[in-house]
């Protein structure tokens, strides 16, 4: 778990640090272009001369962005509607299971690509569109687990007392069902990361950023395999496997220790 965590915090290092050090585009270095891995250059050079060591970087500073805010508002979404469809039940259940249902018979990345060119593109169409995309298994899980609850003793005292359903939802059930929460932040996390990838490999992702589908977009586009030119798509590859690995290797540890804590109490 912390050589995980340690590979998470290096790469929110690096993002951070490229914000600040690296403001702004990556530099064009005429008569470096195509340079191997070595001294001039540790990861080499692509055939605008522009250092992959600092793509790669910006790439991160992307994935994370974009990870966090985007897995973060499917996360929020889902947690809403399923704490209102589990409480209330009814009408609200009924139109909140309609509403799922209606999102998830979409391909997700379709859905993001769909919703991405209605909200006319760039990073904020992206994190609404990968939002909005991905909100449905939370829900699910949340509902399931909030209408498990909603009879339990402590939450039947509350209301026995006279507490409103805002109260009850906030101070009883929100609590229990976080752990979850955190554990689907991270996988959502990652669809997020993906998603962003594929997308700015089939060149519709947010224009003029560094990024890793960008990278393996134009290696694909300039031959680089076929001119003995491995270090871009390499650095590119590895750096978005160990991002998602790590992350994925986080929630199956997280996930573990929240199964065991309800062995524990049940």
């Amino acid at each position: 778990m912390n050589t995980w965590l340690g590979i998470l915090a290096a790469y929110v290092i690096l993002a951070l640090g490229s914000a600040v050090l690296m403001p702004g585009p990556v530099l064009q270095q005429d008569g470096l272009e195509n340079l191997a891995p070595g001294g001039a250059a540790f990861f080499g050079t692509d055939p605008l001369g522009r250092s992959v060591l600092e793509l790669v970087v910006r790439g991160a500073r992307l994935a994370l962005l974009v990870g966090i805010r985007g897995g973060g508002l499917a996360v929020l979404l889902g947690t809403l509607f399923g704490l209102a469809a589990g409480w209330w039940r009814g009408p609200v259940d009924s139109a909140a299971l309609w509403f799922s249902g209606a999102v998830a018979a979409i391909p997700g990345i379709l859905l993001v690509l769909t919703l991405g060119f209605m909200l006319g593109g760039g990073l904020t169409a992206l994190l609404l569109g990968i939002g909005m995309a991905s909100w449905v298994g939370v829900f699910r899980l949340v509902r399931a687990e909030v209408r498990r609850m909603r009879n339990e003793s402590h939450v039947l005292a509350a209301r026995a007392l006279g507490a409103g359903s805002i109260h009850i939802l906030h101070r009883h059930l929100l609590p229990r069902v976080l752990p979850l929460v955190l554990v689907q932040f991270t996988l959502h996390f990652v669809f997020a990361v993906k998603a962003e990838v594929l997308l700015s490999f089939l060149g519709v992702g947010i224009s003029g950023a560094a990024s890793w589908g960008g990278m393996i977009a134009d290696a694909w586009a300039f031959n680089d395999l076929g001119h003995g030119r491995w270090w871009r798509l390499t650095a590119a590859t590895l750096a978005m496997a160990g991002l998602v690995l790590a992350v994925q290797r986080v929630a199956d540890d997280l996930r573990d220790r929240l199964e065991t804590e309800h062995r524990a109490l049940g």
